[in-house]
Parts: structure tokens; C-alpha cells; sequence
């Protein structure tokens, strides 16, 4: 199939060499309401490979996914790839439901990264008093209101709740679960890889969890994870705590599943081995 090479603001990815298999990756500089950071950034939109540019009566779930220079291609990562595009790929040859994945890169510096992905606080474990910190809210306020419909109004999309779901590691595992949270009504689904609880000061965010009033029939699903290596060990705590902490207040076993691995770093490696689980935990459950 013969894709198109410009979609809306949105054109095809055809940078060589890339590792990008047998989709389509589309591309587009798009500017957000956070303050205090790079507001543009590059968003990257994967089209399954059974996604038919002529037919807009066949339609399909998205899951939007923080960090998307490290989902699809070695080539823009520094550091390894998901593999999100080879797991859509796998799905679609076994015969099972696929989806789009808008990957939303994140700043470019390391601390505008972690301003825009930490929802505001003055109980950070990092805290320092010349910097404020904390526009989660502003960030997911532009991919609620501006980018998710963006791609409903350009791509051929199922943007009901059911079909819509946020994504992340670390940084982008937190703002994940923050968004799942927050925008219940949008998302029924987050991927909460290695969320990085830890950056607030522990017995604060225990606290603010106790405080909180769940009430888990208005949640969607949720999946944690979290590894045992080196670096990782530090997000084992709060991970394992947050899980058994949303389990008293009575979430499903449905609506909450965590993975461990202890013998995987916090790395891309890590989250690659375990995203075909996080995509059949979404659409085939």
C-alpha cells in the first residue's frame, strides 16, 4: 500500500537509515501550552501497516507514549528502542487487534524534561529552591486539549475512552500514571513503566496517596512496573507500594496488574521485553 506522503500537518518519516518496519512513522514539529520549557517538539505518529489510507470506516484504538524518540527507531534514540512498531507488527501477524502509537517527545534539556512530566509539588526528593517545579498539569492540559484532537481530526482514530490510552518510563511512567489519574474520562488505560514515584520525598507521597479519596469504579486499568537492577532497585519501594495501596482500595484485579523483573535494568531493553504485555493487557483483555 501506497501511503500518503502528508497526512495534515503530519509528513511521512522517511529519514535513512531507520529501523522503522513495516508501518507507517509520520512526523510533525508541534508547539505546547508548558511553560518555562521548549514548548515545540516533535510528535510521532505510527501507523499499522494495515492502516488503509482510502478506507476511513476501519478505525483504530491510539495510545499516546512520552519519550517518542526512543519508541520506534535506534536511529533517534540514544539510548536503545522500544521496539513499539516490531510489537504492533507481531500483533498484526498473529492475527490480533493493533493500534496507532503517537509517540510525544519530551524538552530537550534533562531538567525541562523532568519540570514538564512532575505534577506541582514543594516535596521533592531533588527539590531546589531556584527552580519551580512541577507543569505535568499544563502538559497533559495541551495532549488532552490540543494533540489527542489533532490526531482524532487527521488520522482514522477510535477516540472514545475505551480505545484511548497514555504511556511512559520513568519520567513518562509518573506522568502516565498522573494522566490515567487525572483525565479518567479519557484514558482507560495507562502503561506505567517504572514510574518514577521517587522523586518525591517518600513519606510525602504515601501520605498524599492516604489522602486521596479513590474510588476505584471511575478508573480505568492500570499497569506498573518495575525492575531490581542497579538504578532501578530505587523505583521497587513506591511502585510495590502504590500497587498495594490501590489494591485496599478495592481496584480489580482487572483494573491493576504490576510486573516485576528483578533482573532487568531501568532501561529501554527492559520496557521492550515487557510492551507485547502491555498491549495485550490493553486490547485483548
Amino acid at each position: 500500500m501506497k501511503p500518503l506522503l502528508n497526512i495534515g500537518p503530519f509528513k511521512l518519516y522517511r529519514q535513512r537509515p531507520n529501523t522503522i518496519s513495516k508501518g507507517f512513522l509520520y512526523t510533525a514539529t508541534l508547539e505546547f501550552d508548558v511553560p518555562n520549557v521548549d514548548r515545540k517538539r516533535l510528535v510521532r505518529v505510527y501507523l499499522p501497516s494495515e492502516y488503509d489510507f482510502n478506507n476511513p470506516e476501519k478505525r483504530f484504538a491510539v495510545m499516546y507514549m512520552m519519550d517518542g524518540k526512543n519508541l520506534f527507531d535506534d536511529y533517534t534514540s540514544y539510548v536503545g528502542e522500544w521496539h513499539v512498531d516490531e510489537a504492533i507488527e507481531d500483533r498484526i501477524k498473529n492475527k490480533k487487534e493493533s493500534c496507532i502509537v503517537v509517540g510525544i517527545d519530551s524538552a530537550k534539556k534533562d531538567i525541562d524534561r523532568s519540570l514538564e512530566m512532575t505534577p506541582e509539588s514543594d516535596h521533592l526528593a531533588y527539590h531546589d529552591d531556584d527552580v519551580v517545579l512541577g507543569y505535568a498539569e499544563d502538559l497533559a492540559d495541551s495532549i488532552v486539549n490540543f494533540l489527542k484532537p489533532l490526531i482524532d481530526a487527521t488520522f482514522f482514530t477510535l477516540s472514545d475512552y475505551l480505545n484511548t490510552a497514555i504511556g511512559g518510563s520513568s519520567m513518562g511512567g509518573l506522568m502516565a500514571f498522573y494522566m490515567g489519574m487525572k483525565h479518567k474520562d479519557i484514558f482507560s488505560y495507562s502503561l506505567c513503566f517504572s514510574p518514577a514515584f521517587l522523586v518525591y520525598q517518600k513519606e510525602f507521597f504515601k501520605k498524599s496517596l492516604n489522602k486521596h479519596e479513590f474510588n476505584h469504579e471511575e478508573y480505568g486499568r492500570f499497569l506498573l512496573y518495575t525492575g531490581g537492577v542497579e538504578f532501578e532497585r530505587r523505583f521497587e519501594e513506591l511502585t510495590f507500594y502504590t500497587f498495594k495501596f490501590l489494591r485496599r482500595k478495592h481496584f480489580k484485579e482487572n483494573q491493576l496488574r504490576l510486573i516485576y523483573d528483578s533482573k532487568m535494568k531501568h532501561h529501554e531493553s527492559a520496557w521492550a521485553k515487557y510492551y507485547p504485555d502491555a498491549l495485550s493487557y490493553w486490547l485483548d483483555e
